[in-house]
């Protein structure tokens, strides 16, 4: 949608989800750091501990987008982990924070699960909000869609782009680049759902708002010296198309939302004590697995599933098992006294 690109000498701006990932993790510290005072906790034990939480989110994010994402890429050259280029999982770096909190914790003799009580509102409200720069930026879009919930992004955004690019090999000199290109898309729309690129914009003055209405200009129902004419249309040799996608980024946003408004009702309740952490855990794993199913970046593991889906359902097994464990010492416990 908005995009910053800017390329002037050394100083590059390619998007800004790195900078707003800072942005939000500078919200988070405060906002950790306030609920864990008021819990009790020091502030040099509460520095340092978020600290190593977030190294250790770094390091997760960056092994879980080699691994699971980009795979092929990552067992070509395993030394590409190390490269000052590539992405970064927002899963793995979730479970990155949790593992470096919890081995801190260990390490320090704290009571994890009591002090992530004052955490899980603050990580879901930024989890919440994260999304936002991808939005913004055309990043982790879903797949293509003709429901009303599609958009398309910009084309100055270079992670809207890197896909449509690829795909443009083959059909930009085909002989009739909109049966390749229906053909690719058949599974999720039709080229009447498919608006006109902008370097195609000057089309509209002449009643064409889609690609199906293009055909006009191809053989078997064009006439005469049609390639000439597809040239003086800017058809040939033919430009880079996108379709509307599922805007995943705001499905993921919503449910993260409301994920939030339930931890805070629960924040206070004497029966959520120590059971914060698992609950979270459910309800983020389980919006990943079902968001995933509209993700455009699929990583496919098994069947239909992906990489992320099988993660998610693992820390949802997890934690629900957690949950369980918990509710079940918390009522012995109440008996036992």
């Amino acid at each position: 949608m908005f995009p910053v690109n800017i390329d002037w000498y050394f100083i590059q701006f390619r998007g800004y989800e790195g900078h707003w990932a800072v942005a939000v993790l500078i919200l988070g510290y405060f906002h950790q750091k306030s609920r864990s005072l008021n819990a009790g906790y020091k502030l040099d034990w509460f520095s340092t501990a978020w600290a190593v939480a977030i190294l250790s989110a770094i390091l997760f994010a960056r092994l879980f987008h080699f691994v699971f994402w980009d795979t092929k890429n990552f067992l070509q050259n395993p030394f590409i982990f190390f490269y000052p280029f590539g992405g970064f999982a927002i899963l793995g770096a979730t479970v990155g924070t949790a593992l470096g909190a919890w081995l801190y914790c260990r390490k320090t003799g704290i009571d994890f699960l009591s002090w992530c009580d004052s955490l899980m509102v603050p990580l879901t409200l930024g989890l919440a909000i994260s999304r936002i720069a991808c939005f913004l930026n055309g990043d982790a879009y879903g797949l293509p869609t003709s429901s009303i919930f599609g958009v398309t992004f910009s084309e100055d955004s270079d992670a809207w782009m890197t896909e449509w690019r690829y795909l443009h090999q083959f059909y930009v000199n085909h002989e009739d680049p909109l049966a390749v290109i229906s053909q690719m898309f058949s599974k999720y729309i039709n080229l009447a759902d498919i608006p006109l690129p902008n370097s195609l914009s000057h089309l509209k003055e002449m009643g064409v708002t889609n690609l199906a209405e293009l055909t006009r200009y191809y053989p078997p129902t064009a006439t005469g010296n049609y390639k000439a004419e597809l040239i003086k249309l800017g058809l040939s040799p033919f430009p880079v198309i996108y379709p509307p996608v599922h805007p995943t980024q705001l499905y993921e946003m919503g449910i993260m939302c409301i994920v939030l408004c339930i931890m805070y009702r629960i924040d206070k309740l004497d029966w959520a004590k120590r059971k914060q952490f698992f609950i979270f855990w459910i309800f983020y794993g389980s919006n990943r697995f079902l968001v995933e199913f509209f993700r455009g970046d699929r990583n496919l593991v098994f069947g239909n599933f992906t990489y992320a889906q099988f993660i998610s359902l693992s820390i949802v097994c997890f934690a629900a098992l957690g949950l369980l464990t918990q509710m079940y010492y918390s009522s012995n416990k109440k008996i036992g006294s």
